[in-house]
C-alpha cells in the first residue's frame, strides 16, 4: 500500500502541494494486484495515486476520483522515488498541463522504474519499502455543457423558463448551473425581456455556507460574453447571489442551444459564529464544526490591548492513533449584513497546525486589530446588539497523515537537506572564488588601459605633424 505520510504546501504562484508517501513492499512483492492509495485533495479534486506492475517494471498514477462528463481538469505534476544516499540519485518524471477527463482520469508512467533498480540503486530499504513524492500545481478546473430549449421555443421560450446544466464535482460538493433566460422572477420579483440570470448552484453539503469564485462564459465565438471572475457567497440552501448580464437570449443562443463554459476557481466552506465579547468575566466557548464535522471552539480573550481568539480543537480525542491531521484555516473578523458584509483578515492568516491524539487541545491563539477598548465602545462596527463579534472560518486544507512521531523516513528528507544545503555552500564559495578572479583581472586591465593612455600622448605631436604635413602636400598637389 501506499500510505500519506508528510505534506507541504510552497507559498508560489502556483499554488503547489507537495505530498510524500512511504510505498510499502506488497507494491513490488504482489505482481497480480494493482495497489491505490487513499484519496488526497488538491486543486478542490480528489486524487489518488495508483501502481502497476508489468514485465518486472514499476509503473504509477495520478489518478482524478471526481471525473465527470463535460468536466476536465489541467495539472502539473511531477513523480519522484527518493535515494536513500544522494538526492541526485532521485529518479522522477513530470508533466505540464496535464489533461484529466471523464474518459481519461488516469496518467502516468507504465514503465517508470525496473523493480531491480529499486534495490539496486538505494531506493528501498532492507524492508522493501521506498518513498515517493507528488508534487501538484496549477490545478484548473474546467465544465462545459449545452442547454436547449424545449423543441417548439427556440424563438420565443416561455417566460418561467428554467434551463439546468448536469452536475459535476468540485470541492467535495456536487454542483450545476441553472439559467434563467428573462431573469429569476422567483428571486427579482418581475421578468426583465433584456436581461439573463446565471446561478451557480450546490446541490450538496447544506450543513455550511460556502465561498466560491468562479468565471462563466455564454456562447461561442463571436457572440460569446464572459462574465470576469465572480466571487460569490453559496448560503444553507446552496444559492449565490448568481451572474446577471444585461443582453437578450437571443443574442447568444443558436438554433435554442446555447454553449456554456464555467471555470471553477475555488470553494472553501465556511463557519460562522457569534463569539460573546461583553458579558462575564469569564466570557463562554462558541461551538463550530469543520467541513470533516470535527468539532471546535472558539472563544474571545480580552486580557490583552487587542482582542484575541483561543480556538480549540474540542475531537483531537478522535485523531485515529499513530496519525497527524493537518487543518489549515483562514478567519475573518465580520462587520456589516449580506450581501454587503465586509471581512477582515486576521493578522498572521491562513493559520495550520498538526494534531496528534491527546485527551484533550490547549488551542491556538489568533491575534486581531481590534482594540479592547475598541469592544467597549458602543459605536464599534465590529460588535452586535448582543455584545458578539461575528467570526469566519475559511477551512482550506486538512488531510490525515500517518505515523504521528519522528521516523527512519524522516531521515531521508533530512539528509538532502543538508546535501543541498553542502552543494549550495561549495556553489557560493566556486562562485565568489570566480567573481575575485573576474575583479582582479578587471583591475589588471583597467591598470593596462590606463598605463596605454599616459603612453600615448608622448607620440601625439609628430603624429600630429605628418597628418598636417601630408594635408599640406595634398593641397600643394
Amino acid at each position: 500500500m501506499a500510505l500519506l505520510y508528510r505534506f507541504a504546501q510552497l507559498p508560489d504562484r502556483g499554488g503547489t502541494r507537495v505530498f510524500s508517501f512511504v510505498v510499502t513492499r506488497s507494491v513490488v512483492r504482489d505482481p497480480e494486484r494493482d495497489v491505490t492509495s487513499k484519496e488526497l485533495v488538491c486543486g478542490f479534486q480528489r486524487w489518488a495515486v495508483a501502481f502497476s506492475r508489468g514485465d518486472k517494471v514499476l509503473g504509477v498514477y495520478l489518478v482524478w476520483r471526481g471525473a465527470a462528463p463535460g468536466l476536465r481538469v489541467y495539472v502539473d505534476f511531477a513523480f519522484t522515488i527518493l535515494n536513500r544516499q544522494h538526492f541526485s540519485e532521485n529518479e522522477g518524471f513530470s508533466g505540464k498541463r496535464v489533461k484529466f477527463t471523464y474518459d481519461a482520469p488516469a496518467q502516468g508512467n507504465r514503465n517508470y522504474i525496473p523493480v531491480s533498480d529499486l534495490y539496486s540503486r538505494k531506493f528501498a530499504d532492507p524492508n522493501g519499502e521506498f518513498q515517493l513524492e507528488l508534487s501538484m500545481a496549477n490545478v484548473r478546473t474546467v465544465y462545459t455543457a449545452e442547454v436547449k430549449l424545449p423543441t417548439g421555443a427556440f424563438a420565443s421560450p416561455p417566460k418561467s423558463t428554467k434551463l439546468e446544466t448536469g452536475y459535476f464535482t468540485f470541492g467535495g460538493f456536487d454542483w450545476n448551473l441553472v439559467i434563467y433566460p428573462y431573469g429569476n422572477k422567483e428571486a427579482e420579483g418581475r421578468v426583465q425581456e433584456n436581461r439573463l440570470s446565471v446561478y451557480l448552484v450546490r446541490l450538496t453539503g447544506f450543513d455550511h455556507r460556502c465561498r466560491v469564485r468562479y468565471s462563466v462564459t455564454l456562447g461561442e465565438g463571436e457572440r460569446a460574453i464572459e462574465s470576469g471572475q465572480i466571487e460569490d457567497l453559496s448560503d444553507a440552501e446552496g444559492r449565490g447571489f448568481g451572474w446577471h448580464p444585461r443582453l437578450r437570449w437571443s443574442d447568444i443562443q443558436h438554433k435554442g442551444a446555447l454553449r456554456v463554459s464555467l471555470e471553477m476557481v475555488e470553494a472553501r466552506t465556511i463557519s460562522e459564529i457569534a463569539v460573546q465579547a461583553l458579558g462575564p468575566a469569564t466570557l463562554p466557548a462558541s461551538p463550530c464544526y469543520d467541513r470533516d464535522k470535527q468539532a471546535w471552539a472558539i472563544r474571545a480573550d480580552l486580557h490583552s490591548d487587542t482582542v484575541r481568539l483561543h480556538l480549540v480543537y474540542k475531537d483531537i480525542h478522535n485523531v485515529p492513533r499513530n496519525h497527524l491531521r493537518y487543518v489549515s484555516w483562514s478567519a475573518y473578523l465580520m462587520r456589516g449584513e449580506e450581501p454587503d458584509a465586509e471581512a477582515t483578515s486576521l493578522p498572521g492568516a491562513p493559520f495550520s497546525r498538526y494534531y496528534a491524539q491527546e485527551p484533550a487541545d490547549e488551542g491556538i491563539i489568533m491575534e486581531t486589530s481590534l482594540g479592547v477598548n475598541d469592544v467597549k465602545d458602543e459605536n464599534c462596527p465590529f460588535i452586535t446588539d448582543k455584545g458578539q463579534i461575528r467570526i469566519r472560518l475559511e477551512w482550506n486544507e486538512s488531510h490525515l497523515l500517518f505515523q504521528a512521531t519522528y521516523h527512519k523516513y524522516d531521515d531521508v528528507c533530512r539528509v538532502h537537506n543538508q546535501q543541498m544545503r553542502r552543494e549550495i555552500a561549495t556553489l557560493q564559495a566556486e562562485n565568489y572564488h570566480l567573481e575575485r578572479e573576474l575583479f582582479s583581472y578587471q583591475k589588471s586591465l583597467a591598470f593596462a588601459q590606463q598605463q596605454q593612455q599616459v603612453t600615448t600622448p608622448q607620440h601625439t605631436p609628430n603624429s600630429g605633424h605628418l597628418e598636417r604635413s601630408a594635408s599640406s602636400d595634398t593641397e600643394y598637389a
